[in-house]
């Protein structure tokens, strides 16, 4: 009876931790303030521990009752309720752990192979300047500079032959704060430019602090790409003087897809790109006097969202390729257990990776960096898309790289 009640209090409590956690994912899916998220952090730190705490109590000193000799134990009828919807919450999260462990990976994905840069830990004295990172970078396991560089094929069903190995580079959530120096974002430019893509798409959160603004021209105008570079922002350039930021990267030769959309000639075909930057700064770009979805023989859309959570809005909008980021991979990931933190509607489900929906295909990256410098088996990407027309009896490709 004693290993019953503790293992339904385990329960219990990892269900508690599930429900807080839930709720901080959220929240920040939303466009509230910085003030209320942090707020929503600093309850949740305040219950995660204090009901806990006070069931301990309450158990101990009134309400549970063991006996070894009588075999039974009994729970306070007020503590039932919560303590049911903590069960359910813990067996939800299992179920859903177990789902995307065991995920096959989508059709789209036909190979997916990986570099990792270890970034000036050690500049010269000519550059040192560049590279003073805050303390926490230089902590034991911080893969805050292990750049990893992921280059994925995929296939699209309706891309034309023609745009068959179109390459697309996908930036995400660069977060200047000034925490982590400029040197290392240089040095992601760099290793960037020698992929030779032919478009470069940055899914926002690209300044945290404002006087790092001045950084954009110095850092992503040197961005190279055959067909140009295009932004959205984020939640957390909401703060950092967004405008700013858009005359900033248009003065530098970016192109700002926010709400609106574009026709881009390539060559003899052409590609719909789409801005959409919700909850932050609506509206998404209005695809109904765009040119028909590449369903209907137009030609193929791709979007650039900063949020994973308008996959929806990309299905319904006939988009073939959706770009996002914001989720950061979970920055911090627990053996076994994964992502936690992940501020979505749909928790971590989407935290970094390929996913689709039909004929959509979602790109998720984990993001160049972040507000606080602390990454932990999940460090920073750039993604270089090579996609891929359909052609019968192709497979996937063996997947490679180091």
């Amino acid at each position: 009876m004693h290993i019953l009640l503790l293992a339904l209090l385990f329960l219990a409590l990892l269900g508690h931790v599930v429900l807080a956690v839930a709720l901080i994912n959220r929240a920040h899916a939303t466009p509230i303030s910085t003030r209320v998220g942090k707020l929503v952090w600093l309850s949740m730190f305040i219950l995660v521990p204090s009901v806990p705490l006070f069931f301990a109590y309450w158990f101990r000193g009134r309400a549970l009752h063991l006996g070894q000799e009588a075999g039974h134990f009994s729970i306070p009828p007020a503590a039932l309720p919560y303590l049911a919807t903590c069960w359910l919450a813990a067996l939800v999260a299992a179920s859903d752990w177990f789902l995307r462990k065991f995920r096959s990976p989508p059709d789209s994905l036909r190979s997916d192979r990986r570099r990792v840069f270890r970034l000036l830990r050690h500049p010269s004295p000519a550059c040192k300047e560049d590279h003073l990172h805050h303390f926490l970078v230089h902590l034991p396991g911080n893969q805050t500079l292990d750049l990893e560089v992921v280059e994925r094929s995929l296939s699209l069903p309706n891309l034309p032959a023609a745009l068959d190995r179109f390459r697309v580079l996908h930036l995400s959530d660069l977060h200047f704060t000034g925490l982590v120096g400029k040197g290392y974002f240089q040095e992601v430019v760099r290793i960037c430019n020698d992929l030779d893509p032919h478009l470069v798409a940055l899914t926002g959160d690209l300044v945290d602090n404002e006087t790092c603004i001045p950084w954009l021209p110095e850092i992503l105008g040197e961005l190279k790409s055959r067909h140009g570079c295009y932004f959205v922002l984020g939640n957390h350039d909401v703060h950092a003087g967004p405008q700013t930021q858009r005359e900033t990267l248009e003065g530098a030769g970016l192109v700002d897809l926010g709400s609106r959309w574009l026709e881009v000639p390539l060559g003899e075909e052409r590609i719909v790109l789409a801005g959409n930057e919700l909850p932050w700064f609506p509206p998404a770009a209005d695809l109904s006097s765009a040119p028909p979805p590449s369903c209907e023989g137009g030609p193929v859309r791709i979007a650039l969202s900063h949020s994973p959570d308008q996959f929806l809005w990309a299905q319904r909008n006939g988009v073939d390729l959706m770009l996002a980021g914001h989720l950061h991979g979970g920055q911090i990931r627990l053996p076994l257990i994964g992502p936690i933190v992940s501020p979505s509607r749909h928790g971590v489900r989407y935290a970094a990776g390929v996913f689709q929906a039909d004929s959509t295909v979602m790109h998720v990256s984990r993001g160049v960096s972040g507000e606080i410098p602390l990454r932990w088996n999940c460090g920073p990407e750039v993604g270089l898309l090579t996609l891929r027309a359909l052609s019968p009896g192709v497979g996937h490709e063996p997947e490679g790289g180091n």
